[in-house]
């Protein structure tokens, strides 16, 4: 008797056991992954069949697996059906509203500099006016009405707001907050480099432009590719169709094989939206230059400039590291479409990718990559770069931070020396270039809107001329973006997003930190209002 109920007892245990293993884990997956409510029947519909089914005499012999297979099945299935739709309905471009000031701006006596030729316009008149530049005009010349904001600006000098074409903000924590002291810092518009169809949404629907206290968004993609949520060409096809549906202004690549790589390439030509990222080092830069690529970040990644660069290129790049071969397994991708699943992994390969983006520390191979250098090969590639319109946005502090992460030794001087000297070489071949920081709004929020003056202070360093520093900064987003029609250049017509420095900009990269005031959007942010956004943000 009494051995009878304890085995019934452990018949019970094992029978919970299985439920919770088996079950457990689909539940899990659902939760995480925004599934349609139905699912969670599906489930409970198994789990109580199983439990009611114990009490039969059905439950017996080989009956017994069988109903715990089907039961598995059905809950599976249920799972994949709960998945969101794939029946996105196409967004419809639209001008985003843009912000204006609730008031008529008047700057006299400043001197504007001309971005696209460092010329300089001296004791002239700027009006503003609904968001725009409505007038220059010699000073004095502009009839001033009592309803407008008037501004003595004799001695400074107007240059457009300043732009970072690399950032991670949107989404984060302090998006806010570092918006403000981007404003504070000279950024009026910024690329985001990651996004979400959430935040698609949201920025479509205007957020993130409509402020003349914080600088605008300009574009952003949806989820990036890894080989995670991209894992095969046809994948990845798929998801590119998608975001350009979910209202996408770029595709960016994080990381993909060369096959997925290309087949992105192909669907985005043909959709004629902007492919841009990350290459890994087993690629050729050149190659992917030659095959439309818009905008190569970071020098490719992981020293992949330096090996396009190298005289033991074929060498270094058989070396290189790739996307490892588990992720085009077919039981591999089966599973990564379990949203929940695919989420939570590829939030960990992107985590080991950043931290991992500086490339191999190993000493001999980056001496090799030092030895090998050949100027020949650099001007080489930038000739490709020239010849296909790629442009570089290159983030220098983020390739300094990441070599010296752990502190600095001399190897880790002269790998960045080079890529100082290949920023020189870039920008003497003529290689469209633009500034950006890899900045965004998580722990380190409070350094985001002064890493673009770091930025300047590398580029200084690589000897970039202060009018190519100042044109990376202004001019050089606006061309690429497609938007030289209202942004780059302080002209009539033009949005009302005007940086006034103290000290000619064309004399010195320095002086582009010398900033007295903002104007967004027509609205006038004095340099007093700009050092209180400075301060409050070091309170909290």
């Amino acid at each position: 008797m009494e051995q009878s109920r304890k085995r019934k007892i452990l018949k019970m245990v094992g029978f919970m056991f299985l439920l919770v293993l088996l079950f457990g884990i689909v539940l899990v997956l659902m939760i995480s992954s925004d599934e349609r409510w139905f699912a969670y029947l599906i489930l409970t519909a198994c789990i109580g069949s199983l439990v009611m089914l114990r009490r039969t005499e059905f439950w017996h012999g080989w009956r017994v697996p069988l109903c715990w297979v089907v039961a598995l099945v059905v809950a599976w299935i249920g799972l994949f059906a709960g998945q969101p739709s794939a029946d996105i309905q196409p967004y419809t471009t639209a001008e985003l509203e843009q912000p204006s000031a609730s008031y008529q701006l008047l700057l006299n006596n400043l001197t504007i500099v001309d971005t696209r030729t460092g010329n300089l316009t001296s004791n002239v008149s700027i009006l503003f006016a609904d968001g725009k530049i409505i007038d220059i005009a010699p000073a004095g010349s502009i009839k001033a009405d009592k309803d407008m904001k008037i501004v003595d600006a004799t001695g400074k000098y107007a240059v457009p707001g300043y732009l970072n074409m690399h950032m991670h903000l949107i989404g984060e924590k302090h998006t806010s907050d570092t918006m403000d002291l981007l404003l504070a810092n000279g950024v009026t518009g910024f690329r985001q480099m990651s996004g979400s169809a959430e935040l698609l949404k949201e920025w479509r629907s205007g957020a993130f432009t409509s402020s003349t206290d914080q600088p605008a968004l300009l574009t952003m993609p949806s989820d990036v590719l890894t080989p995670i949520n991209a894992p095969t060409p046809k994948i990845a096809v798929e998801l590119v169709r998608r975001q350009k549906k979910e209202g996408a202004g770029i595709i960016k690549v994080g990381g993909v094989s060369p096959d997925v790589f290309n087949a992105v390439q192909a669907e985005a030509d043909k959709l004629n939206i902007p492919f841009e990222g990350h290459v890994l080092p087993d690629m050729d830069l050149k190659e992917v230059a030659e095959n439309g690529f818009a905008s190569v970040e970071h020098f490719g990644i992981n020293n992949g400039a330096l090996i396009s660069t190298s005289t033991d290129e074929k060498t270094l790049r058989a070396e290189a590291t790739g996307v490892p071969s588990i992720t085009e397994n077919p039981i591999f991708v089966q599973f990564m479409k379990i949203k929940g699943l695919r989420d939570f992994v590829n939030e960990q390969a992107i985590s080991l990718a950043i931290k991992t983006s500086g490339g191999k520390k190993d000493s001999a191979q980056l001496q090799h990559l030092i030895d090998t250098y050949s100027e020949e090969k650099a001007i080489e590639l930038a000739d490709v770069y020239v010849e296909n319109n790629t442009w570089q946005c290159l983030t220098l502090v983020r390739m300094h931070l990441g070599l010296f992460a752990d502190g600095s030794n001399s190897i880790e001087q002269e790998l960045y020396d080079l890529y100082l000297k290949l920023a020189k070489t870039f920008d003497s071949e003529g290689v469209k270039m633009m500034v950006g920081t890899d900045e965004g709004g998580g722990a380190n929020w409070r350094t985001a809107g002064y890493s673009i003056h770091q930025e300047f202070d590398e580029l200084e360093k690589a000897d970039i001329s202060p009018l190519h520093v100042l044109q990376m900064a202004t001019l050089n987003g606006a061309e690429f973006l497609g938007r030289m029609d209202d942004m780059g250049t302080v002209e009539i017509g033009k949005n009302g997003d005007v940086v006034l420095l103290d000290e000619n900009p064309l004399e010195s990269v320095q002086n582009l930190h010398k900033i007295d005031a903002v104007i967004r959007a027509g609205a006038y942010h004095s340099k007093e209002e700009l050092d209180s956004i400075k301060k409050n943000a070091i309170v909290k």
